[in-house]
């Protein structure tokens, strides 16, 4: 049996971690192109042919992403949530594919401050982490196929990446 204290003690924690004014202020939104609509939206970012990607509790991985809130744009949803599930400022840099869900994928640059990993929603994902393009068929996707309709859209957009 856990003593009270200790329930105690991690009850408190988890509320301080999981109170928004206790995490960093997200960064403001960097696109200045006209805002695009969508139910959801992501970032496919690419680095050294290693992907971004979330692992849900689930044990399933997916770029990070979610849904936009009122009066936000896509592009602007597609920061927001890869800061929140990741803890990486990243610039949103042009739409890549729509998903027949309502789904904006966006390709995200990082840039020299965009910070470390550092799972800023804590209840949103079990961890974020790079994978490596070779073992995109390694491990269990969100949806079926989407590891390789991911890999389709990096051979389309940047073919010398996915050679490595």
């Amino acid at each position: 049996m856990i003593p009270a204290a200790v329930v105690l003690r991690l009850g408190i924690v988890s509320v301080l971690l999981t109170t928004p004014a206790c995490r960093a202020k997200l960064p403001p939104c960097p696109v200045v192109e006209a805002p695009q609509r969508a139910l959801s939206a992501g970032c496919l970012t690419l680095v050294h042919g290693q992907l971004l990607v979330v692992e849900g509790w689930n044990g399933r991985v997916s770029p990070p992403g979610g849904t936009v809130e009122a009066g936000e744009s896509a592009q602007c949803a597609a920061h927001r949530e890869t800061w929140e599930e990741t803890g990486l400022d990243v610039r949103p840099a042009g739409l890549l594919h729509t998903f027949a869900t309502g789904f904006n994928l966006y390709r995200c640059d990082l840039y020299s401050d965009s910070g470390a990993l550092d799972s800023q929603a804590i209840t949103e994902v079990r961890r974020a982490y790079w994978l490596p393009l070779s073992d995109v068929d390694a491990v269990e996707w969100r949806f079926p196929q989407q590891g390789k309709e991911l890999l389709a859209l990096i051979q389309a957009t940047e073919p010398e990446a996915s050679s490595r």
